[in-house]
């Protein structure tokens, strides 16, 4: 069993949920709510919490229980629900459930040391730039010494006259 408040001393409260659930180490939080006038008065903020469910390929089934939004998109970076359980260490996990399912995995994977189950791969995420990213972009402009001092005109001096070419244009 993992003693959650030995793990997270800044966590004033743990909810029994976080024990039954995934929380990523988020708890009930505490403050005050500031009026323009400056009054004080004391309020907690919730963790985020949402009821999925997650199959998991090497216990051979799925679990049904609430995990927060940090802990869903912890799950996204590790690549799915086993690799997050595997590759997390239990203080990180901060769950009884957790924890124990962890547990359960690993003595499910020895007993099938012939290489029925596959371990899950701690995968690596790398990080995607958008489809109209350049990496050439910026480069060509300050490279090119080209500034707006140059391009401006100084005050007080007279402007250019204006193209042939693109008077006709218009």
């Amino acid at each position: 069993m993992v003693r959650l408040g030995s793990y997270f001393p800044c966590l004033k409260s743990i909810p029994k949920r976080a024990r039954e659930g995934l929380f990523a180490g988020k708890g009930i939080t505490f403050g005050h709510r500031v009026t323009f006038s400056n009054k004080k008065t004391k309020r907690t903020w919730k963790p985020n919490s949402q009821r999925r469910t997650y199959e998991s390929e090497i216990m051979a089934r799925s679990y049904t229980m609430n995990v927060t939004t940090a802990a869903m998109r912890w799950i996204d970076k590790a690549g799915g629900f086993d690799p997050y359980l595997l590759h997390t260490p239990d203080r990180k996990l901060a769950s009884d459930f957790g924890s124990q399912l962890k547990r359960d995995m690993w003595t499910k994977i020895e007993e099938k040391g012939d290489g029925g189950v596959d371990v899950p791969k701690k995968a690596r995420r790398v990080p995607r730039k958008p489809a109209w990213w350049s990496e050439n972009e910026g480069k060509e402009t300050r490279t090119s010494g080209v500034s707006l001092r140059d391009i401006l005109p100084v005050p007080g001096e007279k402007l250019p006259p204006p193209n042939p070419e693109y008077a006709a244009a218009r």
